[in-house]
């Protein structure tokens, strides 16, 4: 059975999408990209009807294939990839440049789903060296990509289902308190006594940080984005400007408008009310998803409603944060709005998994 509510809101926010694409695309490739990602769109919604058809506990037993795969994929993109924007995370298969870390993303939900479920406990510290290890070769292989923005959202997914599977969240809170205060602490002293940071970071995603930190010390350079996007989502006001009337997007003052900085076009044309009916149908996308986790047939179903909520969670916070310099700008799409034709496939099937378990789960009362 097909959660319609799911599906149509899915949609939704996809027609949302073509809406922003068709208008903040440039001119001479607006067309193309308009094409590329009706045919994602077309390839997605046939990769949700099998996955949809197709019941999901059957890939258990697929699970180290998938993992298998899932490790080669990215790591084939850090030997034979393409760099753009000072990261290594495309193939170019010559019709299309594909991202196969989108991909990756829903891979490892199914994977490390099967491996949460298996385990009897995961109450103490020492419980997280499975979950950790299934993770770190694939985070690994992301970070040789040079792509910090999407080795992040990885290990969102992997902080979430373990949650998710029953990890105490004092735990995870306390980690997370001592992890951002290393962070700050290693940035401050970066900054305040040239230290090194303790991590591969490269000039390019030092710059990104520093325009986040300080946009208006290079406001020609590394502040741009930011501050570019800043003024366009505040030039929208509450109305917006109308369709195709964007005067950032329109004279290319606002970077990678139908890309990056979708919401950031899609609030100068259609303002605060275009901005809220979008982030309004992200609340009922998480809504409709916690309602499905929490009636799954099994706690294998659950993780992976929960590892597809994290994913979708930490892009849009992302993105829309980083439009309103509120996070580092980073190359994270924002779900189904975004051009990508490999993130709109690659979100589709997990959508996909979603209703998959949904269509063999018991109803709520109130579903």
């Amino acid at each position: 059975m097909i959660d319609w509510p799911l599906f149509a809101i899915v949609l939704a926010i996809t027609a949302i999408g073509f809406v922003v694409i068709s208008s903040a695309a440039p001119s001479y490739e607006v067309k193309a990209d308009l094409i590329k990602q009706a045919a994602a769109l077309v390839m997605g919604i046939f990769a949700w009807a099998i996955l949809l058809l197709l019941d999901y506990n059957e890939l258990r037993a697929l699970h180290w294939w998938i993992y298998g795969f899932n490790v080669a994929m990215l790591l084939a993109v850090v030997a034979f990839g393409v760099e753009v924007m000072g990261n290594k995370n495309w193939l170019d298969l010559g019709v299309i440049m594909v991202q196969p870390s989108e991909l990756g993303k829903v891979l490892l939900i199914i994977t490390l789903a099967k491996q949460l479920d298996d385990m009897e406990r995961l109450d103490a510290w020492w419980h997280l060296a499975p979950p950790i290890l299934h993770v770190l070769p694939v985070l690994g292989a992301v970070v040789l990509q040079k792509d910090l923005g999407t080795a992040l959202v990885f290990a969102v997914i992997g902080v979430v289902m373990v949650y998710g599977r029953g990890f105490p969240g004092r735990k995870l809170l306390a980690a997370g308190i001592l992890l951002a205060a290393f962070v700050v602490g290693s940035v401050w002293s970066h900054y305040t006594y040239g230290t090194v940071f303790p991590l591969n970071i490269n000039p390019g995603q030092w710059s990104r940080i520093d325009a986040f930190l300080f946009p208006e010390k290079d406001p020609q350079g590394s502040g741009w984005q930011v501050l570019q996007s800043k003024m366009a989502i505040a030039s929208g006001d509450i109305w917006g400007k109308g369709y195709k009337q964007g005067e950032y997007q329109q004279n290319g003052w606002l970077p990678f408008p139908h890309t990056d900085f979708a919401f950031a076009a899609l609030v100068e044309e259609w303002g605060f009310v275009g901005g809220a009916v979008l982030l309004g149908l992200y609340a009922l996308l998480f809504l409709r998803l916690a309602i499905i986790a929490f009636s799954a047939n099994d706690r294998y179903g659950t993780l992976l409603v929960v590892g597809v909520a994290g994913l979708f969670g930490a892009h849009v916070l992302e993105n829309v944060g980083m439009t309103m310099g509120l996070m580092p700008v980073t190359g994270i799409p924002l779900p189904f709005v975004s051009y990508g034709p490999t993130a709109l496939l690659a979100n589709m099937a997990a959508i996909g998994l979603v209703q998959s378990v949904a269509a063999r789960r018991e109803p709520l009362p109130y579903d």
